[in-house]
């Protein structure tokens, strides 16, 4: 009952980060003798299907079935794993790097494949850690990269050994280190580590107060920059040792004593046993090794890298302990060499041809480093990537071409990377642009349409407006002819009047009509209506002109008859005062 007797207490953090979902996972399960912890970060591009959370569902599955922390074990989890994420789905290359931890609650032991990380902290110091299996890695040993840029290293997620790889993986296992009261150890994915490096990290657990606090002050450093750069997923979780495990002292038995001297007396008595067979060993290692070197050989000239690295590598391993420099050397020089082709063949399957052909080049160089071994396949593959690469050129310029509306240069362009696509009976890539070619083609049959149905649409309205145009134009010049009639109607009723003044004398009167009727006849454009008034005017101002003579001689008439009649008077008055007048 190791668990009630001890006190380990685990918080964790898992985000997706700006990332559309979250493809990291974590696991841990607790019995009473043991406690596992498993963290996963899925490498391959499927959304669908989480690889991290298959590999650490597996572990956790196998430990709970048959828990132990021994390198055996732990080695078999892991494969097991490793064969159901190549067994997920034909088609699809699944692929996680993974770190695993488990204790017994006394002692630690801790595996990884990939570059997911475990640390253990005492004191406030890192005491053990991962060491990454990437490309930055490889560099840093060399002294090529230094190891404050190891976040940042453009190199630091090519990976040379992770679950779900082609052959495979080549898993690390510690040793056991005993656990003490206060230790911290922690597991964490590439975006913690990226973006909040060592130094730092250990300042927030140093600083920080409780489990919660330090997992909030890890994420805000992850997330500090993300206005800037793009955020990955980003896991950690982080187990506080209280209090370790402390078996109950036994008494000094018979049994005890004989387990301790007995392997003395063994020593002792097969000493010489010993020396004997480590020389026979020894040589049994000498032809093992010769043998590994010649099948390394063998492979890599009929190029399979694979095997030719798994081979080296069993050579590196026994070369170091035989403490055989040249060997080793040997032995390390072609196994890089075989793992950097293997990189570059990965990124070819993988589409990634830029990246594919950077690694190809530096196959090259580590080839004439080594006899040229393996020249023809590299520089055929770099053949192969240039021509890929020329394929989505031209389809990258047949999009650009789509974007500024050259939709026949894009229909060019794609048929062009078709045709060379098919000269190189690459499926894939014919398929591509065969569909471009397609869309654009359909795009250009579309618009074609659509300017006929906008052609059609303008005839159709310009139909309408003529129409229209025709029917307002009617209406205008039926109300121009209604109100012509009118005016001329009117005309006449004030031609009409004025004959009737007319006849009543009242020339001036009629004059006043007969000019308005004329006016408006004149406007009408009737101008023999018009000049027919002349008559008719003149006839009026002749009555006016008889009237006023006839006034005239009235007045004449009456003057003289006012004259006459003075005339008496004054006669009528000389002869009234005529006799007085004489008198006076």
């Amino acid at each position: 009952m190791r668990r009630i007797n001890s006190e380990f207490k685990t918080g964790n953090l898992s985000e997706e980060g700006q990332q559309l979902a979250n493809r990291d996972y974590f696991g841990y399960v607790e019995m009473d003798d043991f406690a596992f912890y498993a963290m996963a970060d899925s490498l391959d591009g499927e959304l669908v299907i989480n690889s991290a959370r298959i590999a650490v569902e597996s572990l956790i599955r196998d430990f709970t079935e048959h828990p132990s922390m021994k390198k055996k074990a732990l080695s078999r989890y892991l494969r097991q794993a490793h064969r159901e994420l190549q067994r997920q789905k034909k088609g699809l290359h699944l692929k996680a790097s993974v770190v695993i931890a488990v204790t017994d609650y006394q002692k630690i032991r801790y595996c990884h494949a990939g570059n997911s990380r475990f640390c253990l902290i005492r004191n406030g110091r890192v005491l053990e850690r991962t060491i990454d299996q990437s490309l930055t890695q490889n560099l840093i040993s060399e002294g090529k990269a230094p190891l404050d840029q190891a976040a940042a290293h453009e190199e630091r997620n090519n990976l040379y050994s992770y679950l779900g790889e082609r052959g495979t993986p080549k898993i690390r296992i510690s040793k056991k280190v005993k656990l003490e009261n206060g230790d911290i150890f922690a597991l964490l994915t590439r975006g913690v580590w990226e973006r909040c490096q060592e130094p730092e990290f250990l300042g927030l657990i140093n600083d920080g107060k409780d489990l919660d606090e330090i997992l909030g002050q890890v994420e805000d450093a992850v997330l500090r920059d993300q206005e800037e750069v793009k955020i990955d997923n980003y896991s950690l979780a982080l187990t506080f040792v209280n209090k370790v495990y402390r078996p109950p002292e036994k008494k000094w038995t018979f049994k005890k004593i004989m387990m301790m001297v007995l392997p003395v007396l063994l020593v002792c008595g097969g000493i010489g046993l010993g020396f004997y067979l480590r020389h026979r060993n020894i040589q049994a290692k000498i032809r093992s090794l010769d043998q590994y070197m010649e099948s390394g050989e063998l492979y890599l000239r009929y190029d399979n890298y694979q095997k030719a690295s798994e081979e080296y590598g069993e050579a590196l391993k026994l070369a170091k302990g035989l403490k055989r420099q040249d060997e080793s050397r040997e032995a390390d020089q072609y196994k890089k060499l075989a793992e950097q082709i293997m990189l570059a063949d990965e990124a070819m399957a993988s589409g990634e041809y830029q990246k594919a052909q950077e690694l190809y080049l530096t196959a090259g160089r580590m080839s004439a480093e080594s006899g040229n071994i393996g020249r023809a396949y590299i520089y055929s593959q770099l053949g192969r990537t240039k021509e890929y690469i020329e394929i989505f050129d031209l389809i990258d310029i047949g999009e650009q071409k789509e974007e500024y509306g050259d939709l026949k240069g894009a229909v060019k362009s794609y048929k062009e990377a078709r045709a060379k696509a098919a000269d190189l009976y690459y499926k894939e890539g014919k398929e591509e642009a065969l569909a471009r070619q397609m869309a654009a083609e359909e795009k250009i049959e579309e618009e074609a349409q659509e300017a006929v149905s906008r052609q059609k649409e303008i005839q159709e309205s310009a139909a309408e407006e003529a129409a229209k145009k025709q029917q307002e134009q009617a209406a205008k010049q039926e109300l121009e002819n209604q109100q012509k009639a009118n005016d001329q109607q009117n005309a006449i009723d004030l031609e009409n009047q004025g004959n009737e003044l007319m006849t009543q004398e009242q020339y001036e009167s009629a004059i006043t009509f007969y000019q308005t009727a004329q006016a408006i006849y004149i406007r009408l454009e009737l101008a023999d209506l018009a000049d027919g008034l002349n008559s008719k005017i003149g006839a009026a101002r002749a009555g006016i002109e008889a009237i006023q003579e006839s006034k005239a001689a009235a007045e004449s008439e009456s003057a003289a008859e006012e004259e006459s009649r003075k005339a008496e008077e004054a006669k009528k008055q000389s002869e009234e005062f005529g006799p007085w007048m004489q008198t006076r």
